[in-house]
């Protein structure tokens, strides 16, 4: 019936195309009119029979996702949505809903779209499931897509505080998570409204609604949400860090030198806080579970929340200074070489429209039909990790290594709140500084593994002490961070260079009793995208950042005496720095003075004459 039909009336719509070309102007508006409204009412009619078709039994055969949409006049319309989260064999019915819905929100939503959701091809950012294919080619410097900003489709901390939770989270709110526990919120937020949008059952909506929106971008996020991997599906399939096993977990913070276990303690910190004040006291409107097509999904619950933290964390766009997530431009997947990263742009008639830009890099053309690939950034492979569940081919190489130290002045230092005072205050650009500060120690193919020289600065004024304490009287305080870029004594540059020393060699121990460990007790996993793989990987490379720095500093404490310190600097700035000579002195001899018995070491006039 569906073929019959659509046939019967693409030959009439042909027929009346063929005919615009030998009528007059009047005729072919007229005829213009009747192609599309007869076109139109193809279009109704089969996404009729295709929803009768896909009420019966046969619906759970091919096991597609339920999706079901009402039309109505062009004054008023409205999209009923009955949802299941995305499964891989519903991945190419999924694309078709948002590439839909993506035309239908074109111009006003989406500037620019030269790409359509599809199934991924890279193999360069882990598992992936979809991914943007060029529609046409697109050259070098080409707009693949420009969304601009608007809170009915992009997802923005300030969305969160200031609409959507608005009248829910206290006005200066700011927790452990940063940017990405507001963005899990507003996920949150749309997955309970979703699952419960026109049921027809009497079920109390759930979730905010808000921010209010027009049919088009609606039906865009309800195709968006219904496309994210499920928490079934990303726990099933060892998709994020975050829904590790703990045992994975635990494996992980002994293969990196991040604390792992702060970002998890972060995320249960503040759902803990969350759960308390604002899910548990209204849950119809925060449900712990949603029931979507008989599946039960966690929503605003433990499970649920550290869901969401992951996709934010691994979706999410940093631009004009904070995390966004944007629908459908989030699922670009990654490359190492010839690509962009998305970032802020303008676009519009006028180029007047702020929003988010993705473009072709100057080196690289996509055909029509090739998946279109960006960048997430120059990230070491426990960042990629942590935040975008794979490790890219690039960190993988080993040609940049990157580990992290981390160092604090400590509380019993009997000069802790003179080095908090500076920090706070005197640290310039960087000020206030926190009294614990981590670095990054890099190996990288023509460098030498010299550490950081905002760390070396920092270690200084921590290890300041005993005959250099005199550089923390008032008299120095606007000066003293100025000197610590310098070395400041042997005896401070040493215990500096100990510290490193004793910071690279204790995580490198960690890491090889972790080895040991996994070496026992191993099951010869091939998948490269497993978690002892991603752990194994993440510990060569930072072991290759600490090793190589190690190399560095070592060498450093051998050439201690080679330095200049700021005694020799001081005396140089006051012209006092050359040697003493006997024979140069006044009264020794030197012709340039004369001989003056009343004169002493230092002197080149004596008291009383008319220079003096």
């Amino acid at each position: 019936t569906i073929l019959y039909v659509l046939v019967k009336y693409i030959t009439e719509c042909t027929t009346t195309t063929s005919s615009i070309f030998v009528t007059p102007t009047s005729t072919v508006t007229n005829n213009k009119s009747i192609m599309m409204t007869r076109l139109v009412s193809t279009a109704k009619s089969i996404s009729f029979l295709l929803w009768v078709f896909h009420c019966t039994s046969f619906t759970s055969a091919f096991g597609f996702a339920q999706v079901a949409v009402s039309t109505s006049s062009s004054s008023s319309s409205s999209s009923s949505w009955s949802l299941q989260m995305a499964k891989e064999e519903d991945l190419p019915t999924i694309a078709r809903n948002l590439n839909d819905a993506i035309l239908n929100c074109q111009p006003e939503f989406i500037k620019t779209c030269k790409v359509e959701v599809s199934l991924s091809t890279s193999t360069n950012s882990g598992s992936n499931r979809l991914g943007l294919i060029a529609t046409n080619k697109l050259k070098k410097g080409d707009l693949a897509m420009a969304i601009p900003y608007d809170e009915q489709i992009v997802f923005t901390p300030e969305l969160a505080r200031k609409t959507v939770f608005k009248d829910i989270l206290p006005a200066k709110y700011d927790g452990w998570t940063g940017d990405n526990g507001f963005l899990a919120l507003l996920l949150l937020n749309e997955l309970a409204k979703t699952a419960t949008a026109g049921t027809g059952t009497g079920q109390t909506q759930a979730g905010i609604p808000k921010p209010i929106r027009k049919p088009e971008a609606a039906a865009l996020i309800q195709a968006w949400i219904a496309a994210l991997p499920s928490h079934h599906e990303m726990v099933s399939n060892n998709l994020h860090p975050y829904l590790w096993s703990e045992n994975d977990q635990e494996v992980l913070q002994s293969s990196s030198t991040k604390n792992i276990y702060k970002l998890l303690d972060d995320i249960e910190d503040d759902f803990s806080w969350l759960d308390e004040k604002i899910f548990s006291t209204n849950r119809d409107k925060f449900p712990e579970t949603v029931e979507l097509n008989g599946e039960s999904c966690p929503c605003f619950n433990a499970q649920g929340f550290t869901w969401a933290m992951a996709i934010a964390a691994s979706r999410s766009v940093f631009v004009d200074g904070s995390s966004q997530l944007v629908p459908i431009m989030d699922m670009a997947n990654h490359d190492d070489i010839g690509v962009e990263e998305v970032r802020g742009g303008y676009m519009g008639t006028f180029g007047t429209t702020k929003g988010i830009v993705m473009k072709t890099a100057a080196g690289r053309i996509f055909e029509k039909g090739q998946e279109v690939l960006v960048s997430y950034g120059p990230k070491s492979a426990a960042e990629y990790l942590l935040e975008h569940g794979f490790v890219s081919k690039a960190a993988r190489s080993l040609k940049t290594s990157v580990a992290e130290i981390t160092f604090a002045i400590d509380q019993e230092d009997r000069f802790y709140d003179d080095k908090l005072d500076i920090l706070e205050f005197e640290t310039y650009d960087n000020a206030p500084m926190e009294p614990i500060q981590s670095f990054d120690v890099v190996s990288e193919v023509g460098r030498d593994g010299e550490p950081d020289p905002a760390m070396i600065q920092f270690l200084r004024l921590l290890k300041l002490n005993s005959k250099d304490a005199f550089l923390l009287e008032s008299i120095f305080r606007k000066e003293v961070w100025e000197f610590m870029a310098f070395p400041v004594s042997e005896p401070n540059e040493r215990v500096v260079l100990e510290a490193v020393i004793d910071a690279c060699n204790k995580g490198l121990r960690g890491m090889e009793e972790v080895e040991v460990e996994v070496e026992s007790t191993a099951d010869n996993d091939e998948n490269e995208n497993s978690p002892a793989s991603l752990c194994a990987v993440v510990r060569a490379s930072e072991k290759r950042a600490l090793s190589r720095t190690l190399e560095f500093v070592s060498r450093e404490k051998e050439a201690l005496d080679l330095k200049e310190y700021y005694q020799e600097r001081r005396l140089k700035d006051l012209g006092l720095d050359s040697n003493w000579n006997p024979e140069d002195a006044p009264a020794g001899g030197n012709p340039n003075y004369p001989d003056d018995d009343e004169m002493s070491f230092g002197q080149t006039r004596a008291p009383g004459s008319l220079d003096w």
